[in-house]
């Protein structure tokens, strides 16, 4: 069973959704970020928690969608925590 962490955004005016999959059969397992629908972005978790995994996940996505606008839906800043 996997845990998926999705958030609804706007990236740069556009509906977008960010993922984190933080396992398949147990935590920590398959990790990986998505950005929509594009192809996942594996890695490999330097953590057993899940709180750290999903931090983990959290600065990827910061570092790819860094230079683009992230808001939430209703217009104000996205909060990354």
């Amino acid at each position: 069973m996997s845990i998926r962490w999705l958030r609804n955004v706007i990236i740069d005016n556009e509906k977008s959704t960010i993922e984190i999959q933080i396992g398949d059969r147990r935590i920590g397992d398959k990790c990986y970020t998505r950005i929509n629908q594009e192809t996942e972005v594996w890695f490999e978790n330097a953590f057993l928690e899940r709180t750290d995994i999903i931090a983990q996940g959290i600065d990827i996505l910061k570092r790819r969608l860094e230079g683009k606008t992230v808001t939430n839906p209703d217009g104000t800043p996205y909060a990354w925590n």
